[in-house]
C-alpha cells in the first residue's frame, strides 16, 4: 500500500473511532443521569448521598455493579483503539483519542440532556474507583483535549514516515504525571465520602488542588511536545 493509502486508512480509523466515542458518550451520559436519579435524587450537586452503616461505607449490589461498569468502560475504549489501529502506536493513540473524545462529548451530551454542567468550573464526580475523583469540569476536559492532540500528532507523524520511539524514561515521566493528576482528583476523598467521626467533612468540595494539577499538567504537555519535537527534528524515517 502506498503512503496515500496508509494516510487514508489512518484518517478513516480516526473518524470511526471518533464516531464511536461520541456515540458511547451519549450512552455513558444516559447511564449517569439514571444513576443520579437512583442514588442522588436526580441532582449533580454536592454533597453526595453517601450511606454509612456501623462506621462502614454501605456498598449495595448496584454500587458494586457500577464499580465494574467503570472498569468495563475503560476496557471498551482500549478495545476499540486496539481493533482500529494498524500498528502498536496507532492502537495506543486511537485509544487515547477515543478516551478524549468520549470524555469531552460526555459533558456535551449531559448539557444537552439536563442543562448541566452550568459552566466549566462546575464540580463533578469523575470516577468512584477506588476512591471518588472530583474536580471542576474543565480539568478532565483539559486532559481529554491533550490526549486527543497527542494521539493525533503521533499518528500524523508516524504516517509521514517518522520513527516514533519513546524511551523508558519518557514512559516513566508521563506515567508519573498521570498518577499525580489522579492524586489531585482524589486529594479531597475523605471529605467527599464524609467519613464518620469528623464534623469537618461536609461533603462540599474544598478548593481544588490546582497547586498540584496545573504544574503537573503543564509539565506533561511541555515534556511531550519537546520529546515529539526532538523526534521530528531528528528526521528519522522508515
Amino acid at each position: 500500500m502506498d503512503d496515500r493509502g496508509k494516510k487514508t486508512d489512518a484518517l478513516r480509523s480516526w473518524l470511526w473511532v471518533a464516531l464511536f466515542a461520541a456515540a458511547f458518550a451519549w450512552v455513558e451520559g444516559s447511564i449517569v443521569v439514571y444513576l443520579r436519579e437512583i442514588y442522588f435524587g436526580g441532582t449533580f450537586s454536592f454533597p453526595l448521598v453517601i450511606p454509612w452503616r456501623d462506621g462502614e461505607l454501605a456498598v449495595d449490589r448496584l454500587m458494586k455493579i457500577e464499580f465494574v461498569r467503570e472498569i468495563a468502560t475503560i476496557i471498551m475504549l482500549i478495545a476499540v483503539g486496539w481493533a482500529a489501529g494498524g500498528t502498536p502506536w496507532q492502537k495506543f493513540c486511537l485509544f487515547m483519542i477515543a478516551f478524549g473524545i468520549w470524555d469531552v462529548f460526555y459533558y456535551v451530551w449531559l448539557r444537552v440532556m439536563t442543562g448541566w454542567p452550568e459552566s466549566l468550573m462546575t464540580w463533578d464526580l469523575l470516577f468512584f474507583v477506588p476512591l471518588p475523583w472530583v474536580g471542576p469540569v474543565i480539568t478532565p476536559v483539559l486532559i481529554a483535549l491533550a490526549m486527543i492532540a497527542a494521539g493525533s500528532l503521533i499518528i500524523y507523524y508516524e504516517q509521514k514516515g517518522y520513527v516514533i520511539r519513546w524511551r523508558w524514561f519518557d514512559i516513566v515521566v508521563i506515567a508519573a504525571c498521570g498518577l499525580l493528576l489522579i492524586v489531585a482528583f482524589c486529594w479531597d476523598w475523605k471529605n467527599i465520602l464524609r467519613i464518620p467521626g469528623n464534623s469537618l467533612y461536609t461533603g462540599i468540595p474544598n478548593p481544588f488542588a490546582w497547586w498540584l494539577f496545573l504544574p503537573v499538567y503543564l509539565a506533561s504537555v511541555i515534556y511531550f511536545s519537546l520529546r515529539l519535537y526532538m523526534i521530528v527534528s531528528a528526521g528519522k524515517r522508515h
